[in-house]
């Protein structure tokens, strides 16, 4: 179930709130400590879906600013006016009170940790339980990718109903995967801003996106490892492809800091997953197999799981070849690259194969000439692009990127009557496109080459040659 906390300042902006959430949510909470002039009577009055009523102590991090005989009085309260579940912590001095005397209402007994994962979350689960609790509650800080897991492991062990969570941005995919495993239920937020805890995904997204009200525990899990993986569209695109083609598929964003801590723990639980910066090259020393086109490159951004054995792939060169294709021939054509990372090689692997006169430029010049010694091209540091002849541009640099979209790899004004390739989606028309469209060149968006090579990312993940047509619509409205 998709639970979301209602979080207002007075009784009346909940209820309007409350209205607003149902339409989406299985159930809400409703953070009484936030509200300055609690009428719960005529909170739970208003309810047309179950309620969670939670109050919670500054010392729990929370903004209740009475005192503790005040907060048990409200939660007492809340049991006899009927709320369907009452949240208490478990450092309450009246836990044992509340439970032998929750009448209709299930009590929801709760941890918090908002430092770490622990390691001991089994004794922590154990003493919830021994209280008499109806439901348990362990919401811990994830510090690595991994903590996740203590939390998967535990909820799918769970003998009673149990909500698990990992807070902050690193623990996202615990609020997504959680309810698959079993957890009773996963807190979202009403909308982007209005998150109770860090981490919570907008329930809109956990809806229509993820779908978690509908796949079943036996989903295949696809996803995206990189840093950063926040301003990454591959989640949109390709959970719609799932839902249209009725896979019982999901794919989440895995934000890897510690590539050894991910390579370690996850590639069992994946399908599948793409590779971004910054670790295209690094991620082969952990596969089984690598594709010769890939391996030419040097660089992966597909991987995918066949009986517990890796093999990578790259279709970042299909994907951006194919875009310029689609605009231009490079046969013959002076190609200058901005950027030397895996993007790049593959990219430039792509236009020696096509039989385009290939420059690479780099901020740091020791990049681009180790990258040019290999595929036998010339290089150089971005400056020197005002003395180079150049039909072709291609951006695989990061400057243009959301959200620093005022800035431009090289100077605009040299950008005149040529092909400008932008492997950047976000924007999907950045600065460098812009003023190139305005000196009379021809653009090329670099979501062509993100839908290009997710069509085949998903064709090796599923065996499905989707139209990039209907990638494009999901992409528009989406």
């Amino acid at each position: 179930m998709i639970c979301i906390p209602i979080i207002d300042t007075t009784t009346d902006r909940v209820i309007e709130n409350m209205r607003k959430a149902s339409l989406i949510a299985d159930l809400l909470e409703i953070r009484v400590d936030h509200v300055t002039d609690p009428d719960l009577e005529k909170i739970l009055s208003a309810r047309t879906k179950p309620v969670i009523i939670t109050i919670m102590p500054e010392y729990e991090n929370g903004s209740f600013k009475g005192t503790e005989e005040e907060r048990v009085s409200l939660l007492k309260q809340a049991v006899y006016l009927g709320a369907d579940y009452v949240d208490v912590n478990l450092g309450c001095a009246e836990l044992k009170n509340l439970i032998k005397n929750r009448g209709s209402a299930k009590i929801i007994v709760s941890y918090h940790n908002f430092e770490e994962t622990p390691d001991d979350l089994d004794i922590i689960y154990n003493k919830i339980k021994s209280t008499g609790a109806d439901i348990i509650k362990i919401a811990t800080s994830a510090n690595k990718l991994s903590d996740n897991l203590k939390i998967l492991r535990l909820v799918k062990k769970r003998d009673q109903d149990m909500i698990g969570i990992c807070m902050g941005q690193t623990g996202e995919i615990s609020r997504i995967l959680a309810p698959l495993y079993g957890s009773y239920l996963t807190f979202a937020s009403l909308q982007k801003g209005r998150e109770s805890a860090p981490g919570q995904i907008p329930a809109e997204t956990l809806k229509n996106i993820y779908r978690i009200n509908d796949l079943n525990p036996q989903c295949n899990i696809y996803g995206i490892i990189g840093n950063p993986v926040n301003k990454s569209k591959g989640y949109i695109l390709h959970n719609c492809l799932f839902k249209l083609y009725s896979l019982n598929n999901i794919y989440l964003n895995f934000q890897v800091n510690d590539l050894e801590d991910f390579t370690g723990n996850f590639p069992d639980m994946l399908s599948g997953f793409s590779v971004t910066m910054p670790h295209k090259q690094n991620i082969m020393h952990y596969l089984d197999k690598t594709d010769p086109v890939a391996e030419k490159i040097g660089a992966v951004n597909t991987v995918v799981n066949r009986d517990g054995k890796l093999t990578g792939y790259n279709t970042d060169m299909t994907g951006a070849i194919k875009a310029l294709l689609s605009k231009t021939e490079i046969k013959n054509r002076s190609v200058t690259i901005l950027g030397a990372g895996g993007a790049a090689k593959a990219i430039a692997s792509g236009i020696i194969e096509e039989g385009g006169k290939l420059t690479i430029l780099n901020r740091t010049v020791e990049k681009a000439d180790l990258l040019a010694q290999d595929l036998n091209c010339n290089s150089g540091p971005i400056a020197e692009f005002k003395k180079i002849r150049t039909d072709i541009l291609i951006n695989i640099t990061s400057v243009g990127m959301h959200p620093d979209t005022s800035e431009s790899p090289v100077d605009t004004s040299l950008v005149r009557e040529m092909v400008v390739f932008d492997a950047i989606y976000n924007p999907a028309k950045t600065r460098l496109l812009k003023e190139a469209e305005k000196n009379n060149c021809i653009i090329i968006s670099g979501m062509e080459m993100f839908i290009n090579q997710s069509a085949e990312q998903f064709r090796l993940w599923t065996g499905i040659q989707p139209d990039t047509n209907l990638l494009r619509d999901i992409m528009q409205w989406n």
